[in-house]
């Protein structure tokens, strides 16, 4: 309610602004007085003080009356400072001063000195709002040294006022020397919040940058740098590691807000606040100057749209947005995709042009020989777009709309393949999607949308009863392994990790789709399914795993006997104790030294400006994800790490835990060496037995020759003597 004030206020909806007015004084919210105040200063602003007078005179009364006279006597403060008075108010401020600060031992003296205690005049409420700055509560500023600090003790019998300041420092000064030396600070300034209400601070910093960029730049008379703007916030109240977050946000609202105006370049930024706000239609119709085609036109009106709650003033900027489209059309210069992103906003929002968006859709869809280009729908700029233009395919391409959309079912864009099935669906033309299958089936990882789709309409039963249709362990089979590609990209690919956690419901969930497919499942092809599963490694869709796994337990169980393997062939490593302490300790200078030495150096290559085109930011954040990988890596590493020590090493086969003494077959040069962990390498007589120069040897036994590298090829040698050592 009190934001639709202000807007009012701002757009001059003189009417509206009065009955909202009347409305919120009703019932008065205290927590919203500076809000009020802000629309008293608006109108004041255009030269309406009398009307802002009688406006603030009714809140006053409003919030006096629920006893909420802190709120009532700082809207009075402020309407009178605004020159919005008359001699009613004056008595009425007077009586709030007296009701408010009846308990206070120096509101006789600030009454004396203010002149109040003789006459009830504008200029003695001024000075004594002026003066009771310099009470308990309130922060004051030393510019010559002492800096900011908070009011904590006023006596009033020797006229003496204590401050703590900033520094940590508590000193008591005269009433006379803190009345000549320092400066009362506004509550809302950002060096009496940093003191008093840092939690605000840091909440505006995260959800209203803009005005915190206003906030710091008065303390610069209205202009700051984005060096002088890091100075005083960073680290007080956003941190170096949320400096770069911070800045893009701010930089982006900066850009949006009506009070700022950006100066300078993109890498060093001067912000200026305005005397006043600049309309946001004329400020849109300014932006769309600058701009060199319709699609950027269209897409500053969105943002300017987005920008207002305000109902008259997004139909002044949609209405704008139709001179501009139809502008357009009429030149005939611009492309077929801007004039419809352009159409198909104004329909978004109850507005129609001259040429029907259908029209419009069909010379962007269809070539010149009648044949469908359905790439071209990703020229639209934003999805809502898309997703309109495809409900409008019908109107735009005729009676056989639906077998031109089938017939180019593979050549759909992702970004718009699910919006045009589901249409198909919708008309009852479902069933046409079948014919794609033969094609799709053998490439999962080339379709994986339209594969998922195609999944999806079989569980929802569309394909039921049609020849074509696949068996229900075919289906599986094909979406096991979509379900596995999907797996192994999804780290790096969003879509594909959305894509699987939507498949895995259709497989395991309420359509049931894996239940049908293992009913009655022979043998050979629950094996193809257990095999997929397993190729699909150790994060794959537990609920998969568990499903394919029950079933083999309940009607093939010997599909689950393990061969018994050597120790060292299990999935683990395997290290003696020293080996395992030397690759923690690595771990260890990793996390803790080296990744906090980086991100300080992030920091700092922040600090330098705009990060797009901020060199020493990209080396250090590049030097970030490589050590941060390698973290990972280690970490998962050391997690799977099991002792030798505690393993089964056998006496006679070499094996990680033994020495093991070998003889070249050519020339018959003799080696000792140590087959331990990969941690464990320490010298040249120590090998890895993961590594390839022992990977021909495990397993055998004293006697039995092997195969080793060697500087020109495969080298036969014989195992003299083996020796176990843990």
């Amino acid at each position: 309610m009190t934001t639709d004030l202000v807007q009012f206020a701002r757009s001059l909806q003189l009417d509206s602004l009065e009955t909202a007015w009347t409305q919120a004084a009703r019932s008065p919210d205290p927590g919203e007085t500076a809000r009020y105040a802000t629309v008293i200063d608006l109108l004041c602003d255009r030269d309406m003080a009398s009307r802002a007078l009688v406006m603030a005179t009714a809140m006053i009364e409003a919030l006096a009356a629920k006893n909420e006279t802190q709120a009532a006597l700082e809207l009075g403060f402020r309407a009178m400072r605004k020159s919005a008075h008359n001699d009613a108010l004056a008595k009425t401020v007077v009586g709030l001063i007296d009701k408010r600060y009846s308990d206070q031992e120096w509101l006789p003296v600030l009454k004396t000195r203010a002149g109040l205690d003789t006459a009830t005049t504008v200029n003695a409420i001024l000075e004594f709002d002026r003066l009771r700055r310099f009470t308990q509560g309130h922060v004051v500023y030393h510019a010559a040294g002492w800096g900011e600090g908070a009011i904590t003790d006023f006596t009033a019998a020797t006229m003496e006022v204590t401050v703590h300041f900033a520094t940590g420092r508590k000193e008591a000064f005269p009433l006379d020397t803190l009345l000549s030396r320092f400066k009362p600070l506004d509550a809302q300034d950002l060096r009496a919040m940093k003191l008093q209400r840092m939690d605000e601070l840091k909440a505006e910093a995260e959800k209203e940058p803009s005005l915190l960029l206003r906030r710091t730049a008065a303390l610069y008379r209205g202009t700051i740098t984005s060096l002088q703007l890091k100075n005083e916030l960073s680290p007080a109240v956003v941190s170096e590691k949320e400096w770069p977050t911070f800045w893009k946000r701010a930089k982006t609202a900066a850009a949006k807000d009506p009070w700022l105006k950006v100066e300078g370049s993109t890498t060093r930024p001067t912000f200026v606040v305005r005397d006043k706000p600049v309309g946001l239609v004329d400020e849109a119709t300014v932006a769309l100057t600058h701009q060199n085609d319709l699609g950027q036109r269209i897409g500053v009106l969105r943002d300017y749209l987005a920008r207002s709650e305000d109902a008259e003033v997004r139909n002044q900027i949609l209405e704008l947005t139709k001179r501009v489209v139809e502008q357009a059309i009429e030149e005939k210069k611009a492309t077929h995709a801007h004039i419809l992103d352009g159409i198909l906003f104004l329909e978004e929002h109850g507005h129609r042009a001259s040429v029907p968006a259908a029209k419009e859709v069909r010379a962007l869809l269809v070539k010149e020989d009648g044949s469908l280009r359905p790439t071209a729908i990703d020229r639209l700029a934003t999805q809502a777009s898309r997703a309109h233009a495809i409900e409008l395919l019908p109107q735009a391409l005729g009676e056989n709309w639906a077998e031109q959309c089938v017939s180019t079912l593979l050549d759909w864009p992702n970004s718009v393949l699910e919006n045009v099935v589901d249409k198909l669906v919708g008309q009852n033309h479902g069933g046409l999607c079948m014919h794609s299958w033969e094609r799709i089936a053998p490439y999962p990882k080339r379709y994986p949308v339209l594969t998922y789709l195609l999944g999806k309409l079989y569980g929802d039963g569309v394909f039921e009863g049609m020849e074509q249709s696949p068996s229900p362990i075919a289906m599986g089979r094909v979406l096991l392994h979509l379900a596995r590609i999907l797996n192994e990209d999804r780290k790096k690919n969003q879509m594909h990790a959305r894509l699987l956690g939507r498949l895995t419901s259709l497989l395991t969930g309420k359509r049931g789709l894996l239940h049908r497919s293992c009913d009655g499942i022979s043998r050979d092809d629950l094996a193809q399914y257990l095999g997929i599963v397993k190729r699909s490694g150790d994060d794959f869709p537990i609920e998969i795993i568990d499903l394919i796994d029950r079933v083999a337990i309940d009607h093939y169980p010997d599909l689950h006997a393990k061969p018994d393997v050597p120790f060292w062939e299990r999935d683990q490593i395997f290290s003696t104790r020293d080996g395992l302490r030397r690759i923690k300790e690595d771990y260890r200078v990793l996390v803790e030294e080296k990744i906090p030495t980086n991100s300080k150096a992030i920091g700092a290559a922040a600090a330098l400006g705009d990060l797009s085109e901020n060199s020493e930011w990209e080396s250090a954040m590049e030097e970030q994800r490589n050590l941060t990988g390698r973290a990972q890596d280690m970490d998962q590493l050391i997690r799977s790490a099991r002792l030798i020590e505690e393993q089964d090493v056998p006496n006679d086969r070499v094996a990680p835990g033994v020495k093991i003494t070998i003889v070249e077959e050519v020339g018959g040069k003799s080696t000792t060496y140590r087959v331990l962990g990969p941690w464990d390498i320490n010298d040249d007589h120590t090998i890895n037995y993961l590594a390839p120069i022992a990977q021909g040897l495990l397993g055998k036994t004293a006697g039995e020759y092997g195969e080793i590298p060697g500087p020109t090829g495969t080298m036969r040698v014989l195992i003299e003597s083996i020796e176990r050592i843990v």
